[in-house]
């Protein structure tokens, strides 16, 4: 900052050079502002000159300005005052300015300028001003007022341009009118957002027609320091009152900046302001909530990033205050300060750790930032497994003096709800394809079958494979000292240490001690935003849109999750997905599109329908579907016929069966004393009803039409995946497999993560790495999304789309009521998700259970 202070006093003190003045408009009191070339404005100086730029202003900027004729000892200067603020794609701006009437008067003359900047898309923008004037000793100009409409379009990286009509309402000053003038101007920046060529000319459209062309060329020789200049021809003044001939003008500029803050100033050679001197001197200070290329700037930074739990792979809308970032926009922050040579390190904050696959995820994140040359430390309070998993991945593990390890190996538990239902008089009438199809157990056994035991025990060593390779590798442990260590667990913070499970016991104060420590010179920050190194982009930043797919699979729209017993957690419904998909994959300014699935299935019938959307889209651009922590039976269903499938090695996917059924409650009504009586056109009509049971014969028929389903299921992998048919029944079977197994049998294509797949996309698209891309989660769910789960069709209220930012990565992606009571919800809707199913007689892909393996 006091670099930049000190240049800014060269600045003012020696009158440097630094602006361009615009195309002269023929008003009687113009106001001349620093740079002022069409295609560049960006900012609230827009107002004066070409408002459409008021478009792409930052949500709040101030701005002072002075111009002074160097004319002796005669001088006639001017004062404005700008404000500008922009709410989404709409910006407002009010001038207020004082003009001297001339070097032989004392008197002035106050400009008022109101205008505002509609920006349409990413690179469009349309503008409207209007300026008027007030004098104490001139009626004329007391009187005038005149309109200017502009528009700016960019839509490439390399070419921008600027049209404008100045006085469109041919304003009348005294009693004659005042020609409109039309502007254009071109700009070109040769493949750097560092250098911007430009052309310009005006014509205005009266009778006695003025030219005026010329060029222009800027540069930013460091960021935070830019110099310019123009030249340009005008041609002689011809009717009432005009005397002026042909003239070359020309200026040059010096642009100093740091932080939001921006001191531009030039000097205009040649009658520019219409008021006759030679030359003139302007200044302009400015500020902005958004920052600009600076001349100084944090190096060195360390980066705390709090670890807080699972990361929203859906994340909502949020009225009031920051919404919690999606798991996109985590990889996105962490790829960028990967490439950031300002930042050294980060320090993982764990305090309680992401789901299996968004650690194995996170993980290969830091791996590549720690390939960059820059260091990785990890804080605990307390770790468990799945923390140290995590943590494992730094280069310097520090515990808290008071903390301790919980490393006692891994556990799966799965919850048998039939004894319950068995006392309250309540029987699940199943049938399911086929053996491995262990999701309904939960309904009609005490007990895992053979089947289902072999599959966990599959998963939960398949997890412990990853777990032990991690910690052994990162920390330089022996297998048989993580065992031992294991089977002694849990770990005090002495034991911890000695075992070289942690480096050091630190408390919260001295963690920043601990990373100079290793890191000397190094400056801890809570949050940290990367500095720009040059101008915004032109062209519409390309994007790709990301698809979620959590929690159950319904049929209808979305739901958000309330941290609440029966209401239950999130839903994908195929009304919202599908829609999303096809406007994804319509959208021009869309390069690709990543499907991230982290669901256990559903209703076979929506997942059918998500699956034939993907199909479709997947012909029209780049699709990668990428598996979180669990993409099985309606989840895999859906995936299936994609070009590309990712997973982790931990992904829990598969699962290719389907069950269905009714809940007989003819025991519950006995238990009551209620009984039933029941008139029927044909003998099976009431077959799907919960008072009675089913017959034998209506068990078969019901068999036999599930294998329809069942039959559709594994053609659609068998086509999707290229398998032989006989294969796919082999894999499917209702089986559930690891990551680690599904690539081994085809049905995934590599192991990735979410970044893998948006790097595909990328890659399929044809674009640069150097270039930067949106990441935007189509079809989420609005702010009130989980109010309208819970009001459901008493509102009918739908959902709005979002998009997607580099993240806060201090907003607390789940609260403590949620913390509390989720395990709860997350139970009780399991159960009752196979309830409900079963009462209307619907087809459920459906992972066999909820899966917490800790």
């Amino acid at each position: 900052m006091r670099l930049f202070l000190a240049a800014a006093a060269c600045a003012l003190a020696c009158a440097a050079p630094a602006a361009h003045a615009g195309p002269p408009t023929g008003d009687p009191r113009p106001v001349v502002a620093p740079w002022t070339f069409a295609p560049e404005q960006h900012g609230v100086e827009s107002l004066l000159h070409h408002a459409a730029g008021l478009g792409y202003m930052s949500k709040l900027e101030v701005a002072l300005g002075v111009t002074t004729r160097l004319d002796g000892a005669a001088q006639v200067n001017s004062v404005v005052g700008l404000v500008g603020g922009r709410l989404g794609p709409l910006g407002l701006g009010l001038g207020v300015a004082s003009i001297g009437d001339g070097p032989d008067t004392d008197s002035s003359t106050t400009r008022v300028d109101l205008g505002f900047g509609l920006r349409l898309g990413q690179s469009a923008a349309l503008g409207l001003a209007w300026h008027g004037l007030s004098s104490d000793v001139d009626p004329a100009l007391d009187a005038y007022g005149a309109w200017s409409l502009s528009l700016d379009l960019r839509p490439l990286r390399a070419l921008a341009v600027a049209l404008a009509v100045d006085r469109f309402d041919t304003p009348l000053l005294g009693d004659t009118a005042q020609d409109a003038v039309a502007r254009v101007a071109i700009g070109l920046r040769p493949a750097t957002e560092r250098i911007t060529i430009g052309l310009e000319a005006a014509r205005t459209l009266g009778d006695d027609a003025i030219w005026t062309a010329g060029g222009s060329l800027r540069f930013m020789l460091i960021p935070g320091l830019v110099i310019g200049g123009y030249g340009r021809f005008v041609t002689a003044e011809s009717g009432a009152g005009a005397d002026r001939p042909d003239r070359i003008e020309a200026g040059a500029f010096l642009g100093l900046y740091q932080s939001g803050v921006s001191l531009e100033s030039s000097v205009d050679i040649g009658d520019t302001d219409g008021a006759g001197g030679d030359a003139s001197l302007s200044l302009l200070l400015a500020a902005r909530s958004e920052a600009d290329p600076s001349l100084s700037h944090r190096t060195d930074v360390v980066v705390k990033l709090p670890i807080r739990g699972p990361i929203p792979e859906r994340p909502p809308k949020s009225l009031f205050g920051p919404a919690p970032s999606g798991f996109a926009q985590w990889l996105q922050y962490l790829d960028v300060v990967t490439k950031d040579p300002d930042v050294r390190g980060v320090v993982l904050q764990i305090e309680a750790a992401p789901s299996w696959a968004q650690m194995w995820e996170l993980r290969r994140a830091l791996e590549r930032f720690k390939a960059a040359g820059k260091r990785v430390h990890a804080v605990l309070t307390i770790g468990d497994m799945r923390a140290m998993y995590l943590a494992s991945v730094a280069d310097k593990i520090h515990l808290h003096r008071a903390g301790g390890l919980f490393l006692t190996g891994l556990a799966m538990t799965r919850t048998y709800y039939f004894g319950l239902m068995e006392q309250l008089g309540v029987r699940a009438e199943i049938v399911r394809y086929e053996d491995y199809k262990s999701s309904p157990e939960a309904l009609t056994r005490t007990g895992p079958s053979e089947p289902a035991r072999e599959a966990d025990r599959a998963i939960l060593d398949g997890i412990w494979r990853v777990w032990r390779d991690a910690v052994e590798t990162g920390r330089d442990l022996a297998a048989a000292d993580v065992d031992r260590l294991l089977e002694g667990g849990p770990q005090t913070m002495h034991v911890a240490v000695a075992e070289r499970l942690v480096d050091d016991l630190v408390d919260d104060d001295a963690i920043a001690d601990a990373i100079s420590e290793d890191m000397p010179g190094a400056t801890l920050v809570d949050s940290y935003q990367p500095a720009p190194r040059a101008w915004r982009r032109w062209g519409g930043q390309r994007r790709i849109a990301i698809l979620p797919v959590v929690g159950s699979i319904v049929d209808g729209p979305s739901g958000g999750a309330l941290p609440l017993p029966v209401i239950g957690g999130e839903t994908t419904g195929d009304a919202s997905f599908v829609p999303a998909l096809q406007a994804a994959a319509a959208d021009s300014s869309v390069i690709g599109i990543v499907v991230r699935v982290n669901s256990g299935g559903g209703s076979a019938i929506a997942s059918d329908k998500m699956h034939r959307a993907l199909a479709k889209a997947a012909e029209k651009k780049p699709l990668v579907v990428s598996f979180g922590d669990i993409a099985a039976s309606g989840g895999y269903y859906l995936a299936a016929g994609a070009p590309r499938i990712l997973c982790a090695p931990v992904t829990i996917t598969g699962s290719i069966g389907i069950f269905s059924g009714k809940a007989d409650i003819s025991g519950l009504y006995a238990l009551l004393g209620l009984t039933t009586s029941t008139e029927r056109t044909n003998e099976r009509a009431d077959m799907m009803q919960s008072h009675r049971p089913w017959t034998d014969h209506e068990r078969e028929l019901a068999k036999v039409a599930l294998k329809a389903y069942y039959d559709r299921f594994v053609s659609v992998v068998s086509e999707g995946r290229e398998l032989p048919l006989e294969r796919a029944y082999e894999l499917a079977r209702g089986r559930v497999w690891l990551g680690t197994d599904a690539l081994a049998h085809d049905l995934v294509d590599a192991y990735g993560g979410l970044w893998d797949a948006i790097e595909r996309v990328r890659a399929e698209a044809g674009v640069g790495a150097d270039e930067p891309v949106g990441l935007d989660y189509i079809g989420t769910l609005g702010a009130f999304s989980s109010l309208q789960r819970l009001l459901g069709g008493a509102l009918a209220l739908g959902d709005p789309p979002s998009g997607a930012v580099l993240p806060d990565l201090t907003a607390d992606p789940a609260g403590d009521l949620a913390a509390a009571v989720g395990p709860l919800a997350a139970q009780a809707e399991a159960i009752l998700a196979r309830l409900r199913v079963l009462s209307d007689g619907g087809a459920l892909a459906l992972l066999p259970y909820t899966l917490a393996i800790e």
